[in-house]
C-alpha cells in the first residue's frame, strides 16, 4: 500500500489540473449571443425597451386595481 504513495503524488497534480479545466469549461459563461442571460429590460438596440417597461408597469397597475376591486367586493 505504501508503495503507491509516490505514484499517487506524481499523478495528483495532472489530475487536479485536468479536473479544474473540465469544471472551468462547464461553468464558463457565454459572451456572444446568449440571450437568456440578459435582463428583460436591459438596454438592447434590437428591442423596444421603453415600450416593454411601460407595458409591464401598466400591467402591474391594472393587476393592483383588480385586486383592490376584489378586496372591496368581499364581505
Amino acid at each position: 500500500m505504501y508503495g503507491l504513495v509516490p505514484y499517487l503524488l506524481l499523478a495528483a497534480p495532472p489530475i487536479i489540473v485536468l479536473l479544474s479545466i473540465m469544471l472551468g469549461g462547464c461553468t464558463a459563461t457565454r459572451t456572444n449571443g446568449d440571450q437568456t442571460a440578459q435582463a428583460r429590460f436591459s438596454p438592447d438596440p434590437d428591442r423596444r425597451v421603453g415600450k416593454d417597461l411601460v407595458n409591464e408597469l401598466e400591467w402591474r397597475e391594472t393587476r393592483a386595481e383588480l385586486q383592490r376591486i376584489i378586496d372591496e367586493a368581499r364581505p
